[in-house]
């Protein structure tokens, strides 16, 4: 059967229990939502030896001998696995990927990679498709058919750092149909679940097809803790839903808030509730005793989360700007971010120059305003990147492969350097990264000079 969490809380307080649930959706409302049923079955003093939250990767295969397993106080054993791959197929791969680059865009760098894994293998790909996303090399026909993602800047930088953090770690791509995993749920159904265990799972993203899925229905509860409409493409979660959590947490913390600045929110943060959760966080403790949030406490801090970081910190590269590039990357720093993370990203962006450099000599004889129109340039410009009457090492091919916008974004960007000054930035940037994993000095030291020479436009060694 299927349920609200306040139906099935309703129903466990009336002594109507089943053997397993399944929440599935929204990563931070699923475990609130198992969280809550587990609360209602077993009383808080006897959690520590009735309950067992297991990590699947590792102990999957001990959740039958776990259910059966009689509490210590005799009562009801649970058994809870939170985010289970036993419900990703290739068919639902694209929606994991999605939520891989929410994650990333909450900051949430970890889950970002536990995810990317999770759906290569549920797509079917090995450690060479990170390989080739870690280096920007994945073919048009792959965004559009395998990750289901529009390629804009923001999804590149998604891609890039989180292959590039999953390479450097030599993380192994599981097993692509993880049929073990869900034929392990399956048997423990099809024996009949021992009469005083539960088994609760989570999951992010189903593929309901999945015959546990059907079994789970059957024999227990499903409860959907989806965010979203279904809409394909879509990013945010449903507005009445961030704005109902908005309203919760500030009335908890006895604050009203202004109606712009509660939509500045939900603008900003609405991809999952635990990004908004921690957020909103963020901004109660900023305004301190002061009762009334307004939009300018929203501009004020949310402006200084890492997506808005690592936006200014590409945007004042290809700019040239020393100063906003070193305000950018000690903000990040700040942040706690990862000097190797913080590394990929410059040394994309300069990839990105240097193909565009090299479109910009070989196509438009060197030649570009960087005030031209964005509608002048898809009139006038990129045709010719198309042209064949002119030799091309690739990089007009790769341009023309990219978004229109973002072409026009990085020819711009690359006008402001010279081929050479690119060239020495990927050397320098190789040096940098050696030096952050062996020399043991500062990482701030080490990117820091890296950036000054770069924006100081060195072409060799000092």
């Amino acid at each position: 059967m299927t349920g609200t969490i306040d139906k099935v809380l309703d129903a466990i307080r009336k002594g109507d229990r089943a053997s397993v649930y399944l929440l599935y959706g929204d990563e931070l409302l699923a475990r609130e939502g198992a969280k809550a049923i587990v609360d209602a079955m077993v009383p808080p003093e006897h959690q520590s030896l009735s309950v067992e939250v297991v990590a699947e990767e590792a102990e999957a295969s001990s959740v039958p001998l776990r259910l059966r397993t009689i509490s210590l106080f005799g009562g009801i054993k649970v058994v809870v696995v939170h985010d289970t791959k036993a419900f990703v197929s290739k068919q639902n791969s694209g929606a994991v990927f999605a939520r891989s680059r929410e994650a990333w865009k909450g900051g949430n760098l970890a889950r970002a990679m536990t995810l990317l894994l999770q759906a290569t293998g549920a797509a079917r790909q090995d450690r060479g498709f990170l390989e080739h996303a870690a280096k920007g090399e994945l073919p048009e026909s792959v965004w559009d058919q395998l990750l289901n993602l529009p390629r804009d800047d923001e999804s590149e930088r998604w891609l890039l750092e989180t292959a590039r953090r999953l390479m450097a770690e030599g993380a192994e791509v599981p097993d692509a149909s993880d049929a073990g995993t869900a034929q392990i749920y399956e048997e423990v159904l099809q024996r009949g679940m021992p009469p005083e265990a539960v088994l609760i799972l989570t999951a992010e993203v189903v593929d309901q097809r999945r015959v546990l899925f059907k079994r789970i229905q059957e024999a227990g509860v499903v409860v959907d803790c989806g965010v979203r409409t279904g809409r394909a493409g879509e990013t945010q979660m449903r507005p009445e839903m961030a704005r109902a959590k908005i309203r919760e947490r500030v009335a908890a913390g006895n604050k009203t808030i202004d109606e712009d600045a509660a939509a500045g929110i939900v603008d900003r943060t609405g991809f999952s509730m635990r990004a908004l959760d921690s957020e909103i966080e963020k901004i109660l403790l900023y305004v301190g005793d002061r009762p009334r949030i307004t939009l300018e406490d929203i501009t004020a801090v949310l402006s200084t989360t890492r997506e808005a970081g690592v936006f200014d910190l590409t945007n004042a590269l290809d700019e040239r700007e020393a100063g906003r590039v070193l305000r950018a990357l000690r903000g990040l720093l700040a942040q706690r971010e990862a000097g190797i993370a913080i590394l990929g990203m410059l040394a994309s962006e300069v990839r990105n120059l240097t193909v565009a450099r090299c479109a910009l000599d070989r196509r438009l004889e060197g030649e570009l305003d960087p005030r031209m129109p964005y509608a002048t340039f898809q009139a006038r410009i990129l045709p010719r990147l198309s042209a064949d009457d002119k030799p091309d090492d690739g990089s007009a091919a790769k341009l023309k492969g990219m978004h229109p916008f973002r072409a026009y974004n990085l020819l711009k960007a690359a006008s402001r350097y010279r081929l050479e000054e690119l060239l020495w930035a990927l050397s320098a940037a190789h040096e940098a990264d050696l030096a952050l994993k062996t020399s043991g000095q500062a990482e701030s030291l080490i990117l820091e000079n890296l950036v000054l020479r770069l924006c100081a436009g060195e072409t060799g060694t000092r």
